[in-house]
Formats: structure tokens, sequence, C-alpha cells
């Protein structure tokens, strides 16, 4: 796949985009607690791997590579449904428990459950603060 291919997340300004600045760490009691982020964040994955919803709406908490592996996985998906004929429904998802770990300062490791009718998923989700806020680093739905 060739550069011109890869779509980068839209910055109205260059003070929005993390190449400008870098990554700077943030102290992560400036943070603020983030299972709210983690359940949003989870829910979010979920809706955007199902088609309803834009991966823009959450991409402020995504780093440079989470982003572009969800938005690759969305529109293979979506390619996919267009494929068989199948309609992007909404799911009728449920945030459920949500286990957190902190292996070092300004890093959180969480895996939240999301229910759905007749099915449950996990949502590991590695947060990391810099530039003043979390930021998902890694991602996996199992």
């Amino acid at each position: 796949m060739n550069n011109a291919s890869i779509a980068k997340r839209k910055a109205s300004t260059p003070l929005e985009s993390d190449d400008y600045f870098g990554n700077e760490f943030t102290n992560p009691d400036a943070l603020g607690d983030p299972k709210p982020i983690l359940a949003f964040l989870a829910q979010s994955i979920i809706e955007t791997l199902a088609g309803i919803r834009d991966i823009e709406q959450c991409a402020r908490w995504l780093s440079d590579g989470v982003y572009q592996q969800l938005r690759q996985k969305s529109l293979a998906s979506t390619r996919s449904r267009a494929e068989s004929n199948v309609r992007a429904l909404r799911p009728n998802l449920a945030v459920g428990k949500i286990s957190v770990f902190s292996p070092r300062a300004g890093v959180i490791e969480g895996v939240v459950i999301v229910h759905n009718i007749g099915r449950a998923r996990a949502v590991a989700i590695r947060l990391e603060g810099y530039n003043g806020r979390w930021r998902a680093r890694s991602v996996a739905v199992l």
C-alpha cells in the first residue's frame, strides 16, 4: 500500500496535529478517571465495526496507529456487508464490567465487557496519557 492511500485524521489547524508537537507525556492526575473513556471507546469501537458509527467520532481518543487499524477494519466490514447485501444494524449494546490495571504511571490497561443480545465481547484497550488527554495506543476486540 502506498502512502497516498493512507488517510490521516482530520486536523483543522497544525496545532491539533500530533505531528506538530510530537507526543508530550501528561501527568495522570491531570487526566481524570479513565473508566468513562474506556466505556465510551469500547462501545464506539463495536459500533464502528458494525458500520453504524463514523470513526471520526472517537478519533481524538485514538493514536494514529489505532485509528488506521480501526479504519481499515471498518472499511473491510462495510465492503463485506455491501457484497452480501446486508445492511448495518444498530446493535443493542450495554457496557458491563470494566477492569483497570496500571502497569506504570500514565498507562492504563483496561478490559471492557460489552453485552449485545445473545453475545458478549471483551474489548481490551491500552490508554496512555499524552498531549493532555488519554489516548488509546492499542485496541483488541475479542
